[in-house]
């Protein structure tokens, strides 16, 4: 495992920050709910998530990191972005926490 920082979807200020430093931030949301209020946060801010360009489901190994859901690409501008025409997208990188399929059921373990 390699070092990097996981951000917490109330840090928005710090992922700003990393984004307007090129940089691609890894976040950690809890479901589909915490992720579209943070993408709220984010516009709320000024920075929109860009619809034309699908998640990429491919931009980590999902082998290392199986928690990693999905890149998300985004953009200071409103409205539909076309990748090859806006040099100046920024990123980040979503971890949804894996769920435990294990049941604390005591029944027969011993």
């Amino acid at each position: 495992m390699f070092n990097q920082t996981r951000y917490q979807t109330g840090e928005t200020d710090d992922i700003i920050k990393e984004m307007n430093n090129r940089k691609i931030p890894c976040v950690d949301v809890d479901d589909n709910d915490e992720l579209n209020w943070f993408i709220g946060k984010l516009a709320e801010n000024g920075i929109f998530k860009v619809e034309d360009i699908p998640h990429d489901k491919y931009a980590r190994d999902r082998v290392k990191e199986p928690e990693f859901e999905f890149r998300i690409a985004f953009s200071n501008n409103i409205g539909n972005i076309d990748e090859s025409e806006n040099k100046s997208l920024m990123y980040i990188d979503f971890y949804f926490q894996p769920f435990d399929d294990r049941t604390y059921d005591t029944i027969g373990e011993m």
